[in-house]
């Protein structure tokens, strides 16, 4: 485990804690963070994304704790946007090469300082947004140069629930997780 690798709340450094109870939003990259980053080309003018269940099931737990969530893509595609429909995504932005204005206008949509927002990332162009955030994640498959300049690595790769790791993570540093998901248990009794 690297020094920036943790899997669970009790694992964070203090001040990586002290971090993650000021977040009020999340803001993804896709390909690579929601997906595994494979592109699968139809041969139209569409392509194909799969997304992992859990890291769904997330956003929306993260939602009922009233944390926001933007998606930040370089992409424009069809699969993405029903999914930001499906998750009732608060900021979406694709097509944007260089991701650091779009990221800048969500902060300053959303009302909230660079402290309160989380940037989830896997390749070098989405280090452009470090500065601007309080917290940058980097999923394992993330590049090397990400990886390194990541504030925590989590264990688990993109597109394979990397997403709802760092959610669990975030919740339980906010001592929300177990409330929120006591909702949804006690809501099906």
């Amino acid at each position: 485990m690297s020094l920036k690798e943790y899997s669970s709340v009790a694992e964070l450094s203090a001040e990586l804690k002290q971090q993650l109870r000021d977040i009020k939003l999340i803001v993804l990259d896709v390909d690579g963070v929601l997906t595994d980053g494979a592109i699968i080309l139809t041969g139209k003018d569409s392509d194909t994304k799969q997304f992992h269940v859990q890291d769904g099931f997330g956003v929306t737990l993260a939602r009922q704790a009233g944390i926001r969530f933007g998606i930040l893509t370089g992409r424009t595609s069809d699969a993405v946007r029903r999914r930001v429909e499906e998750l009732k995504i608060d900021y979406y932005e694709c097509g944007h090469f260089y991701k650091q204005d779009a990221l800048q206008d969500m902060i300053k949509g959303a009302g909230l300082n660079r402290e309160q927002v989380l940037y989830m990332g896997d390749e070098v162009l989405d280090l452009v947004c470090k500065p601007h955030v309080g917290v940058f994640v980097a999923p394992a498959n993330a590049t090397t140069r990400v990886r390194q300049d990541a504030d925590w690595i989590t264990s688990r790769k993109g597109g394979d629930a990397a997403v709802r790791e760092m959610i669990d993570t975030l919740l339980d540093a906010q001592d929300l997780l177990k409330s929120t998901e006591d909702i949804f248990i006690e809501g099906g009794q």
